[in-house]
């Protein structure tokens, strides 16, 4: 296994980091990994070592305020700015790797920012070769109701205002590892500011109303148990969808982060075989 990182410029210039993971012999497809709101691509080896196993590649990267990429932390202008990460991040894949295919493995945050560039440029979308979202953030989260308010008006006055996420850190597994490293994580972030509140919100709300505009090949899985994003949303959106190709995976009693939970396996093997089964049809 070869191990690179480095850095790249978002299309404002904001400088992000990213990693990738390649198999010794040659891959098969890449795997790009979209991670959720306060954490970092460092978070996903678990992912990167079952599917490196398996010769896939592997890649990573941070958002701007996360990790080990610029910007304030937990701090968004515009929900936009993620969008065009996430564009920067995808065009550094494809020039590294112009012949491979490419999925995204997205979770929660990431997810909604993925599919949320999908429904906006939806010709981008044709380069992927299909999506897995993970709890993807398309409800409203448990937090709350004062808070949202709070911080709706925030946004408007005093954008840059940092307010803690609510989160509930025991409910993102059932593996208390999974929780202990999490709070021992040093560049977790549990702060996030009026503007990025606000934007988040409206993100949800944009993603369900455009779901008949996304039109590539997805994979949807939730937790039943997930107590920071109601898998109401999740079902919501998959009726909504329009795309020919879509599927559905609900695990029983699982929490938020279902690929660090107790039924991670069954995850890592329910993805396995939908790449696969896309892969042979090319």
């Amino acid at each position: 296994m070869l191990h690179n990182e480095g850095n790249f410029p978002s299309i404002d210039g904001c400088n992000l980091y990213y990693q990738s993971w390649q198999p010794e012999h040659d891959s098969k497809a890449i795997i790009a990994i979209v991670h959720g709101s306060g954490e970092h691509s460092g978070r996903y080896v678990n992912v990167c070592n079952y599917f490196l196993a398996r010769n896939y590649c592997l890649y990573g990267f941070d958002f701007r305020g996360h990790g080990k990429s610029a910007g304030k932390v937990g701090h968004v202008s515009s929900w936009q700015q993620y969008r065009e990460d996430l564009s920067s991040y995808l065009q550094l894949i494809h020039e590294q790797n112009p012949a491979k295919p490419l999925f995204l493995y997205s979770h929660s945050m990431g997810a909604q920012i993925t599919l949320d560039y999908l429904s906006v440029e939806a010709a981008r979308g044709k380069q992927l070769a299909g999506v897995i979202a993970s709890a993807p953030a398309l409800a409203q989260p448990a937090v709350n109701p004062l808070l949202l308010q709070i911080g709706k008006l925030l946004a408007v006055i005093w954008p840059t205002c940092m307010l803690q996420n609510g989160l509930d850190v025991n409910a993102i597994s059932r593996d208390p590892e999974v929780v202990r490293a999490y709070g021992d994580d040093p560049m977790v972030s549990s702060k996030i500011s009026a503007r990025f509140g606000a934007e988040f919100m409206a993100g949800i709300d944009r993603v369900q109303a455009n779901a008949g505009d996304i039109d590539v090949p997805l994979l949807l899985f939730h937790g039943c148990a997930d107590r920071i994003i109601p898998v109401a949303g999740t079902r919501k959106f998959f009726e909504r969808l329009r795309a020919a190709d879509k599927t559905l995976k609900i695990y029983p009693d699982g929490f938020h982060e279902a690929h660090n939970d107790l039924q991670k396996l069954e995850v890592f093997q329910d993805v396995e075989r939908w790449i696969g089964a896309r892969l042979e049809a090319v």
